[in-house]
């Protein structure tokens, strides 16, 4: 149960190239469950004595806060990742569900969280989004110029400018540093364009 929750999660983390994908949360949720169930039998009686259940399994909480925090990232003024360290935190409670022995619950919790990151997900880019400005790097051949005025023809036929167009000559090749929109749909194309121009050595976007 735990690798099929887990799992699906991770199928839809993978599908989007998110840093927690298919084996990191099977692994987060089973290693929840299992938590839960050695809490369990610790607590019961496996040892010849009662004790507290939830000692072992509320560690678990505290612990995946580090794995978390470990997929967070802060460059440039824009911080990522804050889905994914909060993705990982509940799908650790589906693991615990699942350890307590509520399968049914799990399910529902599963689903619950499928739909906010696939359903939830398009409302948030089509009606709430707003534009986050990224850097990214193009590096082509140093030619005489002749790609630099193909790579500005180019840039200026867009009707949505891109921020802070940024050239500079480095050892034989020219980098263009620009900023762009990753949910505009004109600068996406923009960004897939560019490799189509002769000389183009490298179109990277750092996030």
């Amino acid at each position: 149960m735990a690798i099929l929750c887990g799992g699906l999660i991770g199928i839809e983390r993978e599908l989007k190239r998110k840093p927690a994908g298919f084996r990191t949360n099977i692994l987060i949720c089973l290693g929840s469950t299992y938590f839960m169930m050695v809490s369990i039998l610790v607590g019961g009686s496996a040892m010849g004595k009662t004790g507290d259940p939830s000692r072992i399994a509320a560690q678990v909480v505290t612990g995946i806060g580090f794995i978390g925090a470990g997929a967070i990232i802060q460059s440039r003024g824009h911080i990522a990742g804050l889905t994914t360290a909060a993705l990982i935190w509940v799908v650790a409670a589906v693991g615990l569900f699942i350890g307590a022995g509520y399968p049914v619950l799990a399910a529902l919790a599963t689903f619950l969280i499928f739909l906010t990151l696939t359903v939830l997900g398009m409302v948030e880019r089509r009606i709430l989004a707003t534009c986050r400005f990224l850097d990214c790097v193009v590096v082509f051949a140093d030619d005489g110029g002749k790609t630099r005025k193909k790579i500005t023809r180019l840039v200026a036929s867009y009707e949505a400018a891109l921020r802070d167009l940024q050239f500079k000559a480095t050892n034989g090749s020219v980098t263009l540093t620009l900023q762009y929109c990753d949910i505009h749909p004109e600068h996406k194309k923009l960004l897939s364009d560019l490799w189509m121009i002769e000389g183009i050595q490298e179109v990277r976007p750092l996030r």
